[in-house]
């Protein structure tokens, strides 16, 4: 068995739509430890961020959270903490030009 600490997103800059930002490995196992938002811009953002499973879509139906991020303003998002990844999950987020950090663990069985 192997357990890595990592950053899972590391200042990934958003965009208007859903994008993948991070993906656990094959036989990889993850769990979300931590998560910011920082929003550089001039006004108020909606970030959302989704949990989406192999075979399935960023929608209303894998969205895990959705934080409205002040002018300057970095924020936590304790909503996304102690989520788990299967292989192959992918971590997608949304919001213009604001910056996401998550880390967390993988582990690998052995």
């Amino acid at each position: 068995m192997t357990t890595k600490y990592r950053e899972m997103v590391s200042a990934a800059t958003l965009t208007n739509s859903p994008v993948s930002y991070y993906t656990s490995p094959g036989g990889t196992y993850g769990a979300i430890h931590a998560a910011s938002i920082t929003n550089p811009t001039g006004a108020v953002v909606t970030v959302d961020i989704y949990k989406v499973p192999t075979g399935k879509a960023a929608d209303s139906t894998t969205k895990i959270a959705s934080k409205s991020v002040g002018v300057g303003a970095t924020i936590a998002v304790p909503e996304v903490v102690n989520h788990k990844l299967e292989p192959n999950t992918q971590l997608f987020a949304d919001g213009l030009a604001c910056t996401l950090n998550i880390s967390g663990v993988e582990y690998v069985p052995s």
